[in-house]
């Protein structure tokens, strides 16, 4: 059944809530590393996203096909698993703003490799939006083209995420684009989720429940992240795509560094003109990569029609 169109004002009003909840995911991250190392924050996150989809939708197990299996994996893994422990790897060394805004690489990324996917050629204006996305994360990265190892090194680590998101989106494209969204969610969970779990319960996690006094909060905000923020947003953002288009819901691209932005700020980080600048030269480059006519807008296109 074809999705009906959404009402402008409720599109704009699931358009801020996606911001909100994305953008907020790293502020969450700072405040569970109060409690946990980063690895036991990323399985947590995975464990509840997948225990709440297997609540919320244990019934589209039965249209799971042996097909689907490697496709869900590689979502489950790349898209879900390596990210969830480096983006907190990455926020106890770097503030959670500028990891924030690094994670707006991902259209740059998904393009890059949808490119060789693909085989869509790309034009001068596809390589300017590259070169200014990189440009934009080298800024951000070397202050004053001053090479600080610490901020080099971990800021190494959420664009090795970004990388694994577009490997994931481009999966999703070409390989699940049968299935819906809640299926896509529940299968690549589900590949990682047990695991996660096995991996929390090996760990100190339940000796950190009982001795540190602020476990039980910090662990709401990894839940937060696992169930809105991995499980409910998938599902409104694929909702968004359908009720309106997909160059009005990937704009939420655009929203999600200032919300993290804005979080660093609140929470009191080292938050300069450079961390500006830095986000206009990347959200520059991903609007010169998908807008009407660009390399991903062709992708797009090639995609709907092999549907």
């Amino acid at each position: 059944m074809k999705t009906p169109k959404i009402n402008p004002a409720l599109a704009w009003a699931m358009f801020v809530l996606l911001a909100l909840i994305w953008g907020s995911s790293f502020i969450l991250m700072k405040r569970g590393l109060e409690s946990f190392d980063f690895a036991q924050i990323g399985m947590l996150r995975i464990a509840t996203a997948w225990i709440f989809t297997v609540i919320i939708a244990f019934r589209k197990f039965k249209f799971w096909k042996k097909v689907d299996t490697m496709p869900s994996a590689i979502v489950g893994y790349f898209g879900n698993a390596i990210p969830y422990i480096l983006f907190p790897l990455a926020v106890t060394r770097l503030d959670s703003s500028l990891v924030g805004i690094l994670n707006s690489l991902v259209p740059l990324f998904t393009l890059i490799i949808g490119l060789i996917w693909f085989g869509v050629r790309v034009r001068w204006i596809g390589v300017t939006g590259i070169i200014l996305g990189f440009a934009g994360a080298l800024w951000l990265l070397l202050p004053g083209l001053q090479i600080d190892a610490d901020k080099l090194g971990f800021g190494i680590y959420p664009i090795i995420a970004t990388v694994c998101y577009a490997l994931s989106i481009n999966t999703i494209n070409s390989k699940l684009k049968d299935l819906d969204s809640l299926s896509i969610t529940l299968f690549s969970t589900s590949t990682v989720g047990p695991l996660a779990l096995i991996y929390v319960f090996s760990t100190d996690f339940l000796e950190i429940m009982q001795t540190n006094p602020n476990a039980w909060l910090n662990l709401g905000y990894i839940s937060i992240m696992g169930i809105v923020g991995t499980s409910l947003a998938v599902i409104l953002f694929n909702y968004l795509i359908k009720g309106t288009s997909s160059l009005f819901a990937a704009s939420v691209t655009y929203a999600i560094p200032l919300v993290a932005l804005l979080w660093g700020i609140w929470d009191g980080e080292d938050v300069g003109p450079e961390h500006l600048v830095g986000m206009l030269l990347i959200l520059a480059g991903v609007y010169l990569v998908n807008f009407k006519g660009s390399p991903a807008d062709r992708i797009r296109k090639r995609l709907a029609k092999a549907r």
